[in-house]
């Protein structure tokens, strides 16, 4: 991630590849068709009409519709260019909510919103920012996301999975129905019912599948940080004086890093690097003696040299283009190439790289980075076509890497966690994280998107996410200036430590950025909610296995607990961790206090002890250091939490 994917002191880069879903629709596929048929039919629970537009030469059984219980599976056989298929769906209910992790939107009432994995942006609608990175085309909007899924439910507990398509449109814009238009000559529908948001998660996730138990380590710090061995030991010394409890010390630059005209980026050849971190296997058994950690990086790119990439190209492991030469990706600084997913060679060879040059030398996790940049235009090993195959692409990645763990031996001890997803990815990432937000207040793209990232991820199966601690996106050039501050940091610190995993980034540009190591200070308040973290380890854990069990989220969105209260529709800046806990992170900069709403019961202030009602919003002091959360009284572990925050109230 610390490869500057997009942008430089006085220019941005994008991927020229891959196109947006706005810009695939102008310039590469034509909505204009004709009309090949039109049917309404009935499943077990709902009635769907349909109306089909295909584009291409007509054969002779041009639409096929097939129903089983609560499955409809459609199929126009049309050649040439590529059919879509547009269908209205009678519901009863005019709330929607799900559609993977949103980083703007919750409930999807009155939207137009679309499916597709890709970059969520820079900026994505917010003004300061987007003003600039509009102009270079990577401002993104309020749909775009890394893992959006085809998957959501209404406030009447009808929930609707869509698979076999890359991209899909919906209109959400009138009562008691919705439509979708879907760019695939297959679409096949699930239509699930239950008796509350949970259970339609719980059945869901045959589907969209379940993610695993962390083990006891992932609930510490997670320190992340670079700059070789040195410094790095230095710093997690610092923390460990500071009563810190590091379990893991995240090192993305373990390749090391190079000089580009944009600065200074990772080495994508996937393997220790000797300057920085001599000895790197001894590094990682210094820390192991520690009980910390040591987790590193990696991605599906292959940089233009180095020992692994010329035995892809040899091999024919990479991506083609249409001459059926390798797929030269223009990332920013450096040409890069993709490995072939759809290549079982390729698959199996990568598998080997991650155990032999991670696993073997010492780490227990990575981030799993990028999968969301498969060009619609390339040639794959498989002959499938690279638009259909390219949400998908994502899904593989998590699989290739659960699958080297699981031959490792280490299923259960590593953790690795991606940030692209489609619809079945949960089944094989072990950890999500919400991407690369800005590192600043912004609703779409800084603090705040990334609590709405969160909340939303969980009510598609994603029932493990978390974020980098103060953001990663940091712009310091000659036209605009966006930087990590203190009170930023000590806010996004604040939130994490109520989400499964707490973890640091130093940011796309460290030396810019305020970190949780500039003072003894800083170095005091990340410490007290790092112990507050681990403090509240065995609840995240009783939360873990209920996700791994039915797909309930960790950090949940107040109508998963509440579907009845339709005032916590629109909450997005709410959360419930669990059952019993009420969190209001404070993502307003310069706020003393909040506007908090409380559902039905009687709410605890961790704090002081005051009591709160429910029904009713109040604004709750919020001072640094003592963000809003609130335990359920009747809840089953009321007490036991209660407990764990009389200690940490002592702080005040």
């Amino acid at each position: 991630m610390y490869a500057l994917r997009f942008l430089s002191t006085t220019c941005l880069c994008f991927f020229l590849g891959a196109l947006t879903a706005t810009a695939f629709a102008q310039q590469k596929y034509s909505v204009t068709g004709i009309k090949v048929g039109h049917q309404k039919i009935k499943t077990k629970n709902n009635y769907a009409s349909f109306k089909f537009s295909c584009t291409g030469k007509k054969l002779d059984n041009d639409t096929c519709i097939s129903i089983s219980d609560s499955t409809i599976s459609v199929t126009c056989l049309y050649s040439g260019n590529r059919s879509f298929i547009r269908a209205t769906f009678n519901t009863g209910g005019e709330h929607y909510f799900g559609l993977g992790e949103q980083f703007s939107c919750l409930d999807f009432k009155n939207t137009k919103p679309y499916v597709f994995t890709e970059e969520q942006g820079i900026g994505r609608g917010d003004k300061r920012v987007s003003r600039f990175t509009r102009m270079f085309g990577v401002s993104g909007n309020e749909f775009s996301s890394y893992a959006p899924l085809n998957f959501f439910f209404t406030e009447n507990n009808n929930a609707f999975i869509f698979t076999g398509s890359p991209y899909i449109s919906y209109d959400f814009t009138n009562a008691n129905s919705f439509s979708i238009e879907s760019w695939s000559n297959h679409l096949k529908i699930y239509s699930i019912t239950a008796a509350n948001p949970k259970q339609l998660l719980s059945k869901a996730a045959t589907l969209t599948g379940k993610m695993p138990l962390l083990p006891d380590w992932a609930f510490g710090t997670w320190l992340g940080l670079q700059g070789g061995a040195n410094k790095v030991e230095e710093i997690i010394d610092k923390a460990l004086k500071h009563n810190n409890p590091v379990t893991a010390v995240w090192i993305q630059d373990w390749v090391g890093r190079r000089k580009t005209r944009f600065g200074s980026q990772l080495w994508w050849t996937w393997e220790a690097d000797t300057i920085a971190y001599p000895d790197f296997i001894n590094f990682c058994k210094r820390m192991d003696k520690q009980n910390i950690r040591v987790l590193g990086y990696i991605n599906s790119f292959m940089a233009n040299e180095g020992r692994l990439f010329e035995e892809a190209r040899t091999k024919g492991y990479l991506v083609k283009n249409k001459k059926h030469e390798d797929y030269v990706i223009k990332t920013a600084g450096f040409p890069a190439y993709l490995i072939d997913l759809t290549n079982p060679a390729a698959f199996q060879w990568m598998k080997q790289v991650i155990k032999h040059n991670l696993i073997d030398v010492g780490l227990s996790g990575w981030m799993a980075d990028y999968a969301e940049w498969l060009p619609l235009d390339a040639v794959l090993f498989s002959g499938e076509d690279a638009f259909d195959y390219h949400n998908q692409y994502a899904v593989d990645w998590a699989r290739l890497n659960r699958e080297a763990i699981q031959e490792a031996g280490r299923d259960g001890d590593i953790v690795f966690f991606t940030r692209s997803g489609a619809l079945g990815s949960a089944a094989y990432s072990t950890l999500f994280w919400a991407g690369d937000q800005m590192v600043d207040w912004g609703e779409h793209d800084g603090l705040p998107s990334a609590v709405c990232a969160l909340i939303t991820s969980g009510l598609s199966g994603i029932s493990l996410n978390h974020s980098d601690i103060g953001g990663y996106t940091t712009l310091d050039n000659l036209f605009i200036k966006v930087k990590r501050d203190e009170e930023l940091l000590k806010r996004w610190i604040e939130f994490a430590a109520f989400t499964p995993v707490f973890r640091t980034h130093e940011g796309l540009k460290p030396e810019s950025n305020m970190q949780v190591y500039s003072s003894d200070s800083m170095m005091n308040f990340f410490s007290r909610f790092g112990q507050l973290h681990w403090a509240l380890k065995d609840y995240f854990k009783e939360l873990n296995i209920e996700a791994t069990e039915n797909a309930i989220p960790v950090v949940r969105a107040l109508l998963l607990e509440f579907p009845d209260d339709t005032l916590t529709y629109t909450i997005k800046d709410q959360f419930m961790l669990g059952e019993d806990l009420l969190v209001a992170p404070v993502i307003e900069k310069g706020a003393k206090s909040r506007q908090v709403y409380f559902p039905a019961g009687e709410w605890m202030n961790v704090w002081t002890n005051e009591t709160v009602p429910g029904k009713c919003t109040r604004q709750i002091d919020s001072e640094i250091g003592y963000p809003p959360v609130f335990i359920k009284k009747s809840g089953k572990r009321s007490s036991n939490l209660k407990t764990v925050f009389d200690t940490f109230s002592s702080y005040r």
